[in-house]
């Protein structure tokens, strides 16, 4: 594979920042884009000099000038769009979420392996180098004790959604909430460090759509915890740490962390840092999952070690128990995916 021929489901905010990223890698373009909504595909495509626009999906996955497909359409389209693009050849990458349940996450890696085609979700936290520094300085901190972990972040749907409006953020048809689309990052980041959980323990704040605004997530594990916060309704200024009985780690962000540090224990009992172990990184926050994926692509991956689809069904089995103690239900739970 020479010249890796693009295309996209969906021109949004998030497509616009692929299309940028994109725009920085040689032997790349972006080829054909179709709406996943009502967005204005003709405008992105003048944006982004991309040569094809069609009026659906099943017509771009007919071009054979398309070699991959990115989704990022709503979540709950997700499933339907990918298993389409996969059947029809394409390798696809798709949007966090990857789905917007479990067993639409199993059906859509079921397609991959049945089509022998790359299925990624772009989750780029597990190719970042701050959280690769923090894999390897896991060792350091012996037997963990705890895991906080955090992903608040105010959304700018939720002032619409006080006026009175249901943007798809807050919209239980839509898959929204907190716990599919903040929620995932803690839980995403806890599977990714420390596998399947023996518990899930959840709690939330329910808004009037139905769906959560914010709340928490503690997952068991053997001699530990992981409390997993999250919120689409407050900002916050906290940290995440990981932390054993006398040393600890801290992240600034659990997304595209920018600052590491390595701490111990002092003589006030207080945890002090000792070590900066901070990597440079560098471009927006798909960057990683972005190159990740194209280096995937081509030597000729079907499947990411770093990330496995094991892991991102594991994570949404965790979701989907979160959801059913808090009360959170999707229309397309009921609906084969």
């Amino acid at each position: 594979m020479e010249t890796i021929g693009i295309g996209l489901i969906g021109a949004g905010t998030m497509a616009d920042f692929f299309a940028r990223t994109i725009g920085e890698i040689d032997g790349v373009s972006i080829r054909a884009v179709c709406p996943a909504g009502d967005e204005d595909a003709a405008a992105f495509a003048a944006r982004f000099d991309v040569p094809a626009v069609y009026d659906d999906y099943e017509a771009l996955g007919a071009d054979d000038n398309i070699d991959a497909v990115y989704v990022v359409s709503l979540n709950t389209q997700h499933a339907e769009h990918a298993i389409a693009m996969l059947r029809a050849g394409k390798h696809v990458l798709v949007e966090k979420p990857l789905a917007a349940n479990a067993r639409q996450a199993s059906a859509m890696a079921e397609a991959a392996r049945a089509a022998d085609r790359l299925l990624l979700e772009l989750y780029p936290a597990p190719f970042e180098p701050n959280i690769a520094a923090l894999r390897e300085a896991l060792p350091r901190i012996g037997q963990m004790r705890r895991a906080v972990l955090v992903k608040n972040q105010y959304s700018s749907a939720y002032d619409a959604f006080k006026a009175g409006n249901l943007p798809a953020a807050f919209d239980p048809a839509f898959g929204g909430g907190s716990i599919l689309d903040l929620g995932f990052y803690p839980v995403s980041l806890a599977v990714h460090l420390f596998g399947a959980p023996q518990s899930v323990t959840a709690r939330g704040l329910m808004l009037s759509s139905g769906v959560d605004g914010q709340g928490s997530i503690i997952l068991g594990y053997d001699g530990f915890e992981v409390d997993c916060l999250h919120s689409k309704i407050a900002g916050t200024a906290l940290v995440s740490e990981l932390a054993s009985e006398s040393e600890a780690l801290t992240l600034d962000d659990i997304a595209t962390p920018r600052r590491l540090e390595f701490l111990k224990r002092g003589v006030s009992r207080r945890m002090e840092p000792v070590e900066d172990l901070t990597r440079e990184r560098a471009g927006n926050h798909l960057a990683y999952g972005i190159d990740a994926f194209i280096t995937l692509l081509r030597a000729g991956a079907h499947e990411s070690e770093v990330h496995p689809l094991e892991n991102t069904v594991i994570t949404h089995k965790i979701l989907d128990e979160a959801r059913r103690q808090v009360g959170v239900r999707f229309p397309s739970d009921e609906v084969a995916g």
